[in-house]
């Protein structure tokens, strides 16, 4: 695990070592016990080490046999013993135990398509002196995040956007049509970012750069259900299958030369985790669980209870507050706005599980992948109502030109509701999962020319609905959600925040088999009237008790409501609501502060994300154009 930077210059100067090290200085949270450095012509890559695997000799970059080929790579590929072991078969030399050589390797036997051979979470950055190119590769769902930009020829790379800017090579500028993106969803979609000219890799692409220019294309994308599959599996037959691809998916992942451990909720998804760790691991799992202060948000008694259960070395850390330092260290090390409120707790648990571990395993992914929101199930039955009800999306919407009277009478997600069962539905998959929806995110921002972007995420969503059009809708949300949500705003999470506190985070429900077998099956095996996760859950039956795995679905809530009310109020008011607010010039400010009206006066959890989703917005622009834009930061200790 690690972080990478690196400058690709085919046609201009050739990158320098003092640009490099600003670059990784930016991002040694990602990598405190090594870095390293290669410049050869037009080409610079480098990186900051958290080791992980091969721990005495696995220093990067590294080499092929006659070096003219070298390897940057942050991640994991877990099935390298099993390319090693056939490219010496094939005659191939290999000095290290890093996992990462077997792909350069790999390379000299596939070039760019070797990508299809790892097994793994990874962002790679590869240079071939002989081809005079550039490959850049990211892992098929997106665990690990890469960003680029292009200035002239110069192609800028980086782990992370802040080692872009670092570099002095490309301007820091807001993006405007991200800001219209992140209002609707607390995330951009596709590849653009918060920032002009930075764009992120998609998740299962390559980017292939050489002295005529560069192109990005997909080398994996999720499956769907096979509308004619030529074995048609029993719902027991399959159940079996996914216990024991995930039972594989577990064990490969404590590959480690570190401390490992887990992340334990109390869940269904991390109690199988734990569950299968605990058969596979010789001593008591090392886990880990966050909670609240606020006994109305705490729900550590499940974890308490899975701990004994699996006889676990168990520890707690609670969520005393959110105070005003640790949001500014949340959006510097998010580098974009961190709308989703579980990222405050996620980066408190993992600089806790630092200090014991290296490794965490977590259970995220289950709920995307077998499909645990109840918005899967919501987007069916309306769906069913269009074809019943034809005149179903006109009342919705006749109701709905009563809202600005009497918005303010009811919850929030009332009005969302009817919002939702008005609009057709590659628009409603949209917006099920939004923050803020249409005609909120127009009245937020400022009425001056530019501001209002190019509606880019209607254009990404739409995307993904038509590949799935032919598919149920179900099918349709979910794989919505998996080129969206999951790779921008859970993923994302999950590596800002363990990579925030120099700690390995591994998802299991992640694994390329596990997704391509449960993606390929039919909806019904999965969500029904009966509930959701249902072939899951009949296949942990044995592994996680049967009353964890009949309880109720409660959604992870923060109190950010109350943190907003308490300590961070003088952060609202001077970021947010003051007449001289620097992020004032993008939002409306009576908008801004008609919201902030309604959350002080009533409990809505609707209107408390967003004003958290506007908070958060408003710190980070404090953090790269404010007055807070030199501060210093180092690795999270919250």
């Amino acid at each position: 695990m690690c972080g990478i930077v690196g400058v690709f210059s085919p046609s201009g100067p050739q990158p320098t070592e003092a640009i490099l090290r600003a670059m990784t200085s930016s991002i040694v949270h990602r990598g405190p016990d090594d870095e390293g450095m290669v410049i050869d012509g037009p080409a610079g890559l480098a990186m900051r080490r958290l080791s992980i695997i091969g721990v005495s000799d696995g220093a990067q970059p590294l080499f092929n046999e006659d070096r003219s080929i070298a390897i940057v790579m942050n991640g994991e590929v877990y099935n390298y013993q099993d390319l090693r072991r056939e490219l010496v078969r094939n005659g191939h030399t290999i000095r290290t135990g890093s996992d990462v050589e077997a792909s350069v390797h790999r390379y000299e036997e596939r070039g760019p398509d070797f990508v299809a051979d790892l097994r793994g979470m990874f962002a790679f950055a590869l240079f071939d002196r002989n081809a005079g190119r550039l490959v850049l590769g990211r892992d098929r769902v997106g665990k690990k995040p890469l960003y680029y930009a292009v200035v002239g020829d110069t192609i800028v790379f980086a782990s992370e956007i802040k080692a872009i800017h670092a570099s002095g090579l490309v301007p820091k500028a807001i993006e405007p049509s991200s800001l219209r993106s992140y209002l609707a969803h607390g995330f951009v979609p596709g590849e653009r970012t918060m920032f002009a000219g930075v764009r992120k890799l998609p998740p299962g692409c390559l980017l292939e750069a050489d002295r005529n220019g560069f192109r990005v294309r997909p080398y994996w994308d999720h499956p769907l259900p096979d509308p004619a599959p030529k074995e048609q599996l029993g719902f027991e037959a399959a159940a079996d299958r996914v216990r024991e691809l995930l039972d594989e998916a577990v064990r490969i992942r404590l590959m480690s030369e570190v401390p490992l451990g887990a992340f334990l909720s109390g869940g269904v998804d991390s109690c199988a985790v734990v569950s299968l760790m605990s058969r596979h691991m010789g001593n008591p799992v090392e886990t880990f669980a966050v909670g609240f202060a606020d006994e109305e948000f705490d729900e550590l008694v499940y974890a308490r209870q899975a701990a004994k259960l699996y006889g676990t070395n168990h520890y707690d850390v609670m969520v005393e507050r959110c105070s005003p330092e640790l949001l500014f260290d949340l959006n510097w090390h998010h580098d974009e706005p961190a709308a989703d409120p579980a990222i405050v707790p996620t980066l408190v648990l993992s600089c806790f599980a630092r200090q014991r571990v290296t490794v965490a395993l977590s259970g995220e992914g289950g709920d995307e992948l077998f499909g645990g929101y109840q918005r899967y199930r919501l987007y069916r039955r309306l769906a069913a109502i269009d074809a019943r009800v034809p005149g179903a999306r006109g009342v919705a919407g006749l109701l709905l030109g009563l809202e600005p009277q009497l918005g303010r009478l009811g919850p929030r997600r009332l009005w969302k509701g009817l919002w939702i069962t008005g609009l057709a539905s590659r628009d409603r998959v949209r917006e099920l999962a939004s923050v803020f929806i249409d005609p909120d995110v127009e009245r937020l921002l400022a009425p001056s020319p530019g501001r209002n972007g190019d509606h880019y995420d209607e254009e990404q969503f739409a995307i993904a609905w038509e590949h799935a059009r032919a598919a149920d809708p179900i099918a349709q949300a979910m794989y919505v959600d998996a080129k969206t949500q999951l790779p921008e705003q859970l993923l994302m999470k999950l590596d800002k925040t363990t990579m925030g506190a120099s700690l390995e985070g591994r998802c299991p429900f992640l694994d390329q088999r596990l997704i391509e077998f449960v993606g390929s099956l039919p909806t019904e095996m999965k969500i029904s009237a009966e509930g959701t996760k249902l072939l899951l859950r009949r296949a942990l039956r044995g592994l996680v008790p049967d009353e964890l795995l009949d309880r109720k679905k409660h959604g992870f809530e923060v109190p950010v409501r109350k943190w907003m009310l308490g300590d961070l109020s003088g952060v609202v008011q001077s970021l947010l609501i003051a007449p001289d607010a620097p992020v004032g010039g993008h939002l409306s400010a009576a908008a801004v502060r008609d919201l902030w009206r309604r959350v002080a006066l009533r409990p809505d959890v609707q209107l408390a994300r967003q004003m958290w989703t506007l908070l958060n917005l408003a710190v980070w622009y404090e953090i790269h154009w404010g007055t807070s834009s030199d501060r210093a930061h180092a690795p999270a200790s919250a």
